[in-house]
């Protein structure tokens, strides 16, 4: 990481102490926070303008409503709520960083936030949502029955973007029946890549990738949140 990126981090840290927030500041390893670190990644913060400049690309609606599957602290939920959707929700296994997240949001005074402290692989509330935030919070053994979860909970008519950050699960991704559609750069470099389930209909229009060009993502040392 450059100095530039670090003297922004460390900046951001100093006013959201100023303002009692904790979105920024470095998560505990998994064992830690008493999570099993061969299901569950490093948490860290992923909102800034790498994820802002892809929401405003996507053609969000107040209609749509977006999950954040592995949460962590909250920070990308910040700027999801920067957009019209209807709900923005986020799932959390840690109940130490579900906690910190809620008393974020309770402090920005934030009504359209709920934080589920569960397991992703077995939360039944997907079919609520048709917007997906992941970055990179498992291995792909873990993302596999997450995706078979989140798409047996909807109609196979409904499509279905997936906004993975830095995407190791891109083969899991594929076996589900998502395509990649477009791709885009973020903060740590790993890439942001958005995944449709209807690709010949869906609203982000043509795939804007050569054809076998995809993210694979790389293995960083904070790649969740």
């Amino acid at each position: 990481m450059g100095w530039v990126h670090t003297t922004q981090l460390r900046l951001n840290i100093l006013l959201e102490r100023l303002q009692g927030l904790d979105f920024t500041r470095a998560n505990q390893r998994p064992a830690e926070l008493g999570l099993d670190e061969r299901e569950v990644f490093i948490p860290s913060p992923s909102g800034g303008p790498a994820l802002r400049r892809v929401l405003a690309d996507l053609g969000i609606q107040p209609a749509d409503s977006v999950l954040d599957i592995g949460c962590a602290k909250g920070s990308a939920m910040r700027d999801l709520l920067r957009l019209s959707f209807q709900r923005v929700d986020g799932i959390e296994l840690s109940p130490d960083l579900a906690a910190i997240a809620r008393r974020n949001f309770a402090r920005l005074k934030q009504a359209r936030v709920s934080i589920h402290c569960v397991d992703a692989r077995h939360f039944d509330g997907y079919g609520r949502y048709n917007v997906f935030y992941l970055y990179n919070p498992f291995p792909p053994v873990v993302l596999a029955p997450v995706l078979q979860a989140l798409t047996s909970q909807h109609d196979r008519r409904t499509e279905l973007l997936v906004i993975y950050n830095n995407p190791l699960g891109h083969a899991q991704m594929l076996a589900q029946g998502f395509t990649a559609m477009r791709r885009y750069p973020d903060f740590w470099g790993h890439g942001i890549q958005v995944y449709s389930n209807r690709p010949q209909a869906s609203r982000l229009g043509p795939p804007r990738l050569a054809p076998g060009e995809h993210t694979s993502g790389s293995h960083p040392d904070n790649p969740a949140a």
